[in-house]
């Protein structure tokens, strides 16, 4: 395995050098060649993944084709040993869709999916799902078609959950939306044997304020388990490259009801509804965002919760940072709340994982990936490190 993985190393180094040595002999005029190379047929990388115990080199090839609306992309990994980790797959179809701007269907990762306001889908995820290194799992159908007056989307995975949401504009003050999401496999919930299979229904209203500010309500319910109600102010700033954004919301609670149940955590590690009821607890509480985009060099999302029947407060953060010299760094850090209800270790809720990407060259990076999480069908934490050396055509 040592030797195949040097032989591929040994390889895609000297593809890098020759891209870059034709950059520099083009700049100097030395070529009639054009200094951008450009092409759909993706890159190459050579790698190493590590998830738990198992551990195998890997050589991966990721092209991807837009035509018109149309476009696809593909992760092709040819595993160099026999020791493959869990879920680990040979074709990925990383994504495949259509959009014309008034419809469009996409099969692909769901990231950060938010429906209405939050209270019933709030940043629901496939991608934190499942191992770093992509598979088929993590991937979803999502599509929308707007009619002017009305638009629809729809959601459907892998994993059985589906929904529908229809927004109507009433006019240029008032838009309503309406939101039905189930789980038809349902889900086991850490600590349990039985699938936990949910309908929610949601109800909201946004009315744009001056000064930039939004004003939102929101009813959402958990059939069988109670409903909840928040009402809050949103704000929004944008300007030329840089942009920042802010809610603030106050949240009453039925003692059944955990508010954004489909969410970042939902598809690994769901919230024990029984047990949220069973502390008879009406959880009213806040939550707040801030979101910061500067000049594409750096971006932020940080979300804060708090709730009466909770003893300390959660924060999800998402970071990302473009460094001298290119460097790029991303790091996430997810953190369930209601304690009662279960643990903020690693070991039955929090998440983390990020990634730092080095350039060697215009076209080559040296890239590592890690991630920390409970996995449930091993039921314990398992970390995820995957490093490859990165070409990109």
């Amino acid at each position: 395995m040592k030797r195949a993985l040097l032989s591929s190393l040994i390889i895609v180094s000297l593809a890098s050098f020759a891209l870059a040595q034709q950059v520099v002999t083009t700049v100097s005029g030395g070529s009639d060649q054009p200094t951008s190379l450009q092409s759909n047929i993706g890159g190459i990388s050579v790698g190493y993944v590590k998830v738990g115990t198992k551990e195998v080199a890997n050589l991966a090839w990721h092209p991807d084709f837009k035509i018109g609306p149309w476009e696809s992309g593909f992760d092709v990994n040819v595993a160099l040993g026999e020791e493959k980790p869990p879920e680990y797959e040979s074709v990925v179809l990383r994504y495949l869709g259509y959009d014309d701007g008034k419809k469009g269907l996409r099969y692909g990762v769901i990231d950060n999916l938010t429906w209405g306001h939050g209270m019933l889908i709030s940043n629901y995820s496939t991608r934190v799902y499942g191992p770093v290194l992509l598979n088929n799992e993590q991937m979803a159908w999502r599509g929308y078609l707007d009619m002017d007056s009305y638009v629809v989307r729809g959601l459907s995975t892998r994993t059985g959950v589906n929904g529908v949401r229809v927004e109507e504009r009433i006019n240029p003050m008032l838009t309503l939306g309406q939101t039905v999401i189930m789980d038809s496999d349902g889900i086991v919930p850490a600590g349990t044997t039985e699938a936990q299979k949910v309908t929610g229904l949601g109800l909201d209203a946004t009315m744009p304020l001056p000064f930039n500010l939004t004003g939102y309500a929101e009813y959402a319910q958990l059939v069988g388990h109670g409903g909840g109600f928040s009402a809050g102010l949103g704000w929004a700033w944008d300007i030329m490259l840089a942009s920042a954004d802010f809610y603030a919301e106050y949240r009453l609670l039925d003692k059944g009801f955990v508010p954004g149940y489909f969410n970042s955590d939902y598809e690994y590690n769901p919230v024990n509804l029984a047990s949220a009821e069973a502390s008879g607890n009406v959880k009213n509480g806040y939550a707040a965002k801030l979101g910061l985009n500067a000049f594409g060099f750096t971006t932020a999302s940080v979300v804060y919760e708090n709730y009466n029947d909770s003893d300390s407060a959660s924060i999800t953060a998402d970071l990302f940072a473009k460094l001298p010299r290119d460097i790029e760094v991303h790091y996430y850090y997810q953190q369930p709340d209601f304690v009662n209800f279960r643990s903020l270790t690693l070991e039955e809720g929090a998440v983390i994982g990020g990634s730092i990407a080095y350039p060697v060259n215009p076209y080559t990076k040296i890239v590592y990936h890690y991630k920390k999480a409970y996995d449930t069908s091993l039921s314990q934490v398992v970390e995820s490190q995957y490093y490859e050396l990165r070409l990109s055509f």
